[in-house]
């Protein structure tokens, strides 16, 4: 199960994913604060806990759900990933399409008392879309360090090597979340500047720790990110602190097309990736 605990982290920033992770950030980071007070350096790291559970949860209910079917039926179901994946890209386009045309669907997350369960449920939504995303492009990963040795043991320790796989993307998605929830402290006032670049800076330290500990990781994602993949994940990364700024500035015209036009193009990229990498139409 470590291995397939280091394969969750590894997964965790495959380009695939890292798509979707400029509108997970700003939309969090650009939505409306419920209260105006100023909050505690605790409080604000338990919100960023609690968004970052949240898509967890999407996480653990597709591993545990493959676990299963896998455990059961064998390696069969890998011939269906890239497909989903690509369903998944045709989504994003649609979704894309819609929020051009100014019909965007809302995924301002609060966890305060007026919190609404929609958007809890839509943040659900994307853990399992991120999920699905990752096995579709992180393939080779998966089957070798999670399928292959859930194949070979019993029913419920191939269930445990899937939940062990989800954890690892977990521990990466808390950290990521947690660092953005003070982010946010700081561009909203709610806390003072310094508890918010400290609390900020944390989950990057401890990510350094962990590259800087185990080699294999920081090998693992430069190789996720070479070739093609480093044109699409650096425009993906210049898109994100462009739409933080239309939110701060609520340019909402400039942020809706710029939304749109990155959602097309991440559902775009699933669909590139799977038909030219993986050469599912072949």
């Amino acid at each position: 199960m470590g291995l397939a605990l280091s394969a969750g982290m590894v997964a965790f920033l495959n380009p695939c994913g890292f798509a979707l992770l400029p509108s997970y950030i700003a939309h969090y980071l650009g939505g409306r604060t419920q209260s105006r007070t100023r909050e505690g350096w605790w409080e604000r790291g338990l919100q960023g806990l609690m968004l970052g559970g949240v898509v967890s949860a999407g996480f653990f209910t597709v591993f545990l759900l493959l676990g299963s079917v896998v455990s059961l039926a064998g390696t069969a179901l890998g011939f269906y990933f890239p497909w989903a994946t690509m369903i998944l890209g045709l989504g994003l386009i649609v979704l894309g399409v819609f929020t051009l045309l100014g019909r965007e669907f809302s995924l301002a997350l609060s966890f305060q008392a007026r919190s609404s369960r929609q958007s809890v449920f839509f943040y659900y939504l994307y853990g399992i879309s991120y999920a699905i995303a990752s096995c579709g492009c992180t393939l080779p990963i998966f089957m070798i360090y999670v399928v292959g040795p859930a194949l070979g043991t019993s029913i419920v320790m191939g269930i445990f090597n899937f939940i062990a796989y989800a954890s690892g993307m977990t521990l990466m998605m808390l950290l990521l979340s947690v660092s953005i929830a003070y982010s946010k402290g700081s561009l909203d006032r709610s806390m003072p500047l310094r508890q918010a670049l400290i609390g900020a800076s944390l989950p990057v330290v401890i990510v350094l720790v962990l590259v800087w500990t185990q080699p294999q990781l920081a090998a693992s994602w430069g190789a996720a990110f070479s070739g093609t993949n480093r044109i699409f994940v650096s425009l993906f990364a210049l898109a994100l602190p462009a739409l933080i700024f239309f939110q701060m500035r609520r340019w909402e015209r400039a942020r809706h097309w710029l939304n749109g036009l990155l959602l097309i193009a991440a559902g775009g990229y699933l669909i590139y990736y799977q038909v030219f990498e993986y050469g599912v139409l072949r």
